[in-house]
């Protein structure tokens, strides 16, 4: 019996390599986004990037927007996992809070663009190829309809709980928060460290 094997036979440490190379493409991707922008890098560029031969991020990803799709899903799954962390975080009380939560939410989305200044300053982008990329304004469309729904149902418990006035319209309030929080990314890489991301995070929830 052979040994060391994963699903279908193929061995573990060729999935642990390929799943190494996939992430170092996607690095490579990363930088020569952020250093070109996304239309005037290349795949070549890529692969001189990272070190690897030509035809080497085609056996990963098809294309150039193959590769900003799933620089874009990592981006909203770590960011994902640190708003779970920072509610989860939070005092039982605090927890039962739509504001504070709303808070912790900001406050996590502002330490992850912190963490990730470059990865952020990259997917900034994504909004403005939205209008001229299909399958980009796919991706931004589906992360915004979640995150607004979550928001928009947060904030709608909120209004139950006395946290926000009656008559609050919750989708409106859940647009302006996401509008308030791009806004003020923009801002902070076109002027890094001219506010604070901690009042902003209060101000965003309403503190």
């Amino acid at each position: 019996m052979r040994s060391g094997l994963g699903t279908g036979g193929v061995p573990k440490i060729a999935e642990a390599a390929r799943a190494a190379r996939r992430e170092q493409i996607i690095a490579a991707g990363l930088a020569c986004f952020a250093r070109s922008g996304y239309h005037a890098a290349t795949m070549a560029d890529v692969a001189v990037q990272a070190g690897v031969s030509k035809g080497t991020p085609y056996l990963y990803f098809d294309s150039k927007e193959a590769l900003f799709l799933a620089l874009h899903e990592e981006w909203d799954c770590s960011a994902g996992q640190r708003v779970n962390a920072a509610i989860a975080a939070l005092p039982a009380a605090d927890r039962g809070s739509p504001r504070r939560v709303l808070h912790a939410i900001a406050a996590a989305i502002a330490a992850h663009v912190t963490a990730e200044p470059a990865t952020c300053r990259v997917l900034m982008e994504a909004r403005a190829l939205a209008a001229h990329e299909p399958a980009v304004a796919a991706a931004v469309r589906a992360a915004d309809a979640r995150g607004h729904e979550q928001l928009e149902g947060l904030i709608t418990e909120g209004v139950r709980a006395g946290e926000w006035p009656d008559g609050t319209d919750a989708a409106l309030a859940a647009r302006l928060f996401t509008a308030g929080l791009y806004g003020l990314m923009a801002q902070w890489h076109l002027a890094p460290g001219s506010f604070s991301w901690d009042h902003a995070a209060a101000a965003l929830a309403g503190d």
